[in-house]
C-alpha cells in the first residue's frame, strides 16, 4: 500500500474490507480486501464516499459466500492438523531451513499429537493450555514452552489471514500465557548468568582434552569461539583471509547452514550483514600458524576448519569431538559418555553418544561475559562483535544486577 493510505480506515466491514478516504491529491476512495483463497491483498477505486461503501459491500458478499481453491467446505473436517500444513506450505518456505525445520519439529512433537485432530473452530484455550503442559511436563527448557506457544499462535494468525477463523471466532490462545519470566529482579527473561557457564579454567581443559584426543585444529576453533563469540555456522565457514593480524579481529560475512536431511550449504549470516569480532593477543601465534598453513594449501579462501574429507564441517561429526573431550576433561554430563559400533577399523569406528552440562553455543556466552565484564566494552561494542540486532537484546541476555543492589546504589549517593 502506497504511503498516503497508511493511516486509520474511514470504514472497516466483517470480512476485512476496508475503505481509506482520499489523500495526497488523490480524488478517489480505495477499497482494500483479502482474498481468501491466496491470502493476498487486492485493491479498487471509487469516486464519492458511497460509491466506495456500495463497492466494498458488493466485495463483502462476495468473500462470504466464496469457497476459496484450498477452502474445505465441511468446517468439521478443517482440523487443526489441516491447518498446520497450510501453514507449512503457505509461510515457511521463504524462511532458512534451520527455522523450518524447528517449527516442523515444533508441531510434529508437541502441538499435533495433543490438537491436530480438533475441528480448527473447536480448538480451546483449554487445549493450548494442555499443549504447554506436555511440554512442562517432559521437564523441557522455558525456552522451548514458549517456542511451542509462540508457534500456535503463529497457526492462529494464520488461520484468520486465511478466513478460517473469523472477527468473531474464539481465539484459541486468548489468556494463554507462554512467554518466559525472568528468575532474577531487574534481569531479562532470557538472562544468562555468567556463574551458570564453563569457567576459563573448565574451558582450558576441554582444549587440552581435545589435543590429547588427536584434534588440535578442533581445540583451537573452541579457543577461537571462546574469545570471538562466533556462532557455529559462522566459525565453520571462516576463511583464512577473515583474519587479519594487524588488528587481531575476525571478519564475519558468512555462514553454513545445514538442515537434518541435507548437505551444508554456504548462506549470509543470521542478520545478513558482515561485521568484525575480536581475539586476544595469546591466541595471535597458534592461529597465525594454523593460517599461514591453511594459505599454502588452499589458498587465502581456504576453509580454517574444513571436515575431515577438507568439506564444510557437520554439527553432528563435531558432536563426537566435542562430548570426547568435554568427558576427558571432567565435565558434568548430562548423559554418560558411550560407544557403539560405527564404522572402518579401530577407534575410528566407534561412534560417541552422550551429552555434556554445556554446549559448544555456550561458548559464545562466555565471550560475551569476557567481552563485558573483564574487557568493560561498552555494550553496544558487544552487541556489534556478537552480530547482535540490538543492545538492548544483549542487555537482558548478559546484564542484571550483581550482588546487593541497593547496597551500590546506596553507596553510589554517598557523596551527593
Amino acid at each position: 500500500m502506497s504511503t498516503r493510505y497508511r493511516k486509520k480506515p474511514l470504514a472497516q466491514f466483517e470480512q476485512g474490507t476496508r475503505i481509506y478516504a482520499p489523500s495526497g491529491g488523490e480524488t478517489r476512495y480505495r477499497i482494500v480486501a483479502t482474498d481468501p483463497g491466496t491470502g493476498r491483498r487486492f485493491s479498487t477505486k471509487a469516486t464519492g464516499e458511497a460509491a466506495a461503501r456500495a463497492k466494498a459491500h458488493e466485495i463483502e458478499r462476495r468473500l462470504a459466500g466464496a469457497t476459496p481453491v484450498h477452502a474445505i467446505t465441511d468446517e468439521r473436517s478443517r482440523t487443526v492438523r489441516v491447518l498446520a500444513d497450510r501453514y507449512v506450505s503457505d509461510h515457511l518456505p521463504n524462511l532458512s531451513l534451520r527455522y523450518r525445520e524447528r517449527q516442523e519439529y515444533l508441531l510434529e512433537s508437541w502441538i499435533l499429537p495433543v490438537v491436530g485432530d480438533r475441528p480448527l473452530t473447536a480448538w480451546t484455550p483449554a487445549e493450548s493450555m494442555a499443549v504447554l503442559a506436555s511440554v512442562r511436563n517432559a521437564g523441557r527448557s522455558a525456552a522451548l514452552v514458549q517456542d511451542v506457544g509462540a508457534t500456535m499462535r503463529a497457526l492462529v494468525t494464520h488461520a484468520r489471514r486465511l478466513r478460517w477463523l473469523g472477527p468473531q471466532s474464539d481465539d484459541p490462545m486468548w489468556m494463554v500465557s507462554y512467554s518466559k519470566r525472568a528468575s532474577v529482579q531487574g534481569a531479562g527473561a532470557v538472562y544468562v548468568p555468567r556463574t551458570a557457564l564453563p569457567t576459563d579454567d573448565q574451558c582450558d581443559a576441554l582444549f587440552l582434552a581435545m589435543v590429547a584426543n588427536g584434534e588440535p585444529t578442533w581445540a583451537l576453533a573452541m579457543r577461537l569461539k571462546h574469545r570471538t563469540g562466533v556462532r557455529w555456522g559462522e566459525l565453520t565457514a571462516l576463511q583464512a583471509d577473515d583474519v587479519s593480524f594487524d588488528r587481531r579481529t575476525v571478519r564475519v560475512a558468512r555462514a553454513v547452514e545445514q538442515g537434518r536431511r541435507s548437505a551444508p550449504t554456504i548462506k549470509g549470516t543470521k542478520n545478513h550483514m558482515t561485521r568484525t569480532t575480536i581475539f586476544p593477543r595469546s591466541l595471535s601465534g597458534d592461529l597465525r600458524a594454523h593460517v599461514d598453513a591453511v594459505t599454502a594449501e588452499n589458498g587465502p579462501t581456504g576453509l580454517l576448519f574444513p571436515g575431515r574429507r577438507g568439506g564444510l564441517m557437520r554439527r553432528s561429526t563435531f558432536q563426537q569431538i566435542w562430548i570426547k573431550a568435554a568427558d576427558a576433561a571432567g565435565w558434568p554430563m548430562t548423559a554418560p559418555l558411550t560407544r557403539s559400533a560405527g564404522y572402518g577399523d579401530g577407534a575410528r569406528g566407534w561412534r560417541w553418544t552422550g551429552s555434556a552440562k554445556w554446549s559448544p553455543h555456550d561458548l559464545r556466552h562466555v565471550a560475551a561475559c569476557w567481552m563485558l565484564f573483564d574487557l568493560r566494552l561498552d555494550v553496544a561494542v558487544v552487541a556489534a562483535k556478537l552480530g547482535h540486532h540490538d543492545p538492548a537484546f544483549t542487555m537482558s541476555v548478559y546484564v542484571a544486577p550483581r550482588g546487593d543492589a541497593d547496597e551500590a546504589a546506596m553507596a553510589a549517593t554517598e557523596d551527593w
